[in-house]
């Protein structure tokens, strides 16, 4: 997908989202360095389950509230929006801090890093931003976000991936699985914490971070938003991250202590399976290959064959490592339809 295709019209209308009062969306006056005071949202309809996963307590500005979200390059736009239009729309709706990482190359994802100052608002600028920016990922081209339709540029069928680092993971995580567990039951939605060697590439300033992928429904994967948020805001990294993306949008001079890697690095790769296999490769609106895609952290596409009505080309993208891994993983995945037991 172009960002032309998926960039809105100027004057689009905002996703369904609580409302800040006029005068605040206007912001502080002119030369002030005081921001405007948070909205009281404790009777919003939007958040009110998720209240029940709140800390009683805050700990009122003593620290930033941060998200990084990562998205596809070929979707970035519908986050952008024509002539920036969309992401300008949302920081001034949500007040928070927003800002872009340039993509580690050209197939990577980019990182969305999502910042506001705590305070004692039962929803943090941060939080709103984060809810908002992932409604627009999860859009089907300009179809209603609800619509729980399949997004075939995403990695996954209505996936949000956030990294968190690594001392945040047991908020999530909680005693024997609990509370993940919770988030799960409660929302409905599909999470799973990856292992540090699973991380993307565009993670690599981090050492100590996790991946956080949520997946299912449209409306599930909102919901289960609605529950995370809250509990990385109450339990904050134990490290300070910096809200300078390592690959900043505004500078020309990356962070040289983590230099992107060359295209050259990118490889590709083909391999020729019979037609039989493909349904079952893909799986049920796409799950099977793209929980491959995500943990392999390559690019898939399944194309026709060259004149062979039977067989069906795969083509992979990705680095070196990232290309063997799906292979790896196309591999099991047909060997298991070969079995009496196997089959997705």
């Amino acid at each position: 997908m172009s960002e032309a295709a998926a960039a809105p019209e100027e004057g689009e209308a905002s996703p369904n989202f609580p409302p800040f009062p006029a005068e605040e969306l206007e912001g502080p006056p002119e030369g002030s360095r005081k921001r405007p005071r948070t909205a009281d949202f404790s009777d919003d309809e939007l958040w009110r389950d998720a209240d029940d996963h709140r800390s009683s307590k805050r700990r009122s500005g003593s620290h930033d509230v941060l998200f990084r979200i990562l998205v596809p390059s070929m979707q970035i736009g519908r986050v952008i929006g024509k002539e920036g239009s969309r992401i300008r729309r949302i920081r001034e709706e949500t007040q928070a801090t927003i800002k872009i990482a340039d993509a580690v190359s050209r197939h990577e994802e980019r990182v969305i890093i999502i910042s506001s100052r705590d305070d004692d608002s039962e929803v943090s600028y941060a939080e709103r931003a984060l809810y908002h920016i992932a409604k627009e990922i999860l859009k089907d081209n300009d179809d209603a976000v609800e619509s729980s339709k399949v997004s075939a540029g995403h990695g996954a069928a209505n996936m949000i991936r956030l990294l968190i680092a690594g001392s945040q993971a047991g908020c999530l995580i909680g005693i024997s699985g609990k509370s993940i567990e919770n988030i799960r039951n409660s929302s409905g939605a599909t999470i799973s914490i990856l292992a540090q060697n699973q991380l993307p590439s565009c993670a690599s300033a981090h050492e100590s971070d996790r991946l956080v992928q949520v997946s299912g429904n449209v409306p599930e994967v909102l919901k289960a938003l609605e529950i995370i948020g809250p509990k990385l805001r109450e339990n904050p990294p134990k490290k300070v991250i910096s809200i300078r993306p390592a690959y900043s949008v505004s500078s020309a001079h990356a962070n040289p202590s983590y230099p992107a890697p060359s295209s050259a690095e990118h490889v590709t790769s083909e391999m020729m399976i019979s037609e039989a296999f493909v349904g079952g490769l893909i799986g049920k609106q796409g799950y099977n290959i793209s929980r491959i895609r995500n943990e392999s952290g390559a690019t898939i596409k399944v194309t026709g064959g060259r004149g062979e009505k039977d067989q069906r080309q795969i083509l992979f993208g990705g680095s070196a490592q990232q290309v063997a891994l799906a292979k790896e993983l196309v591999e099991r995945c047909i060997y298991s339809q070969l079995s009496p037991q196997g089959g997705h």
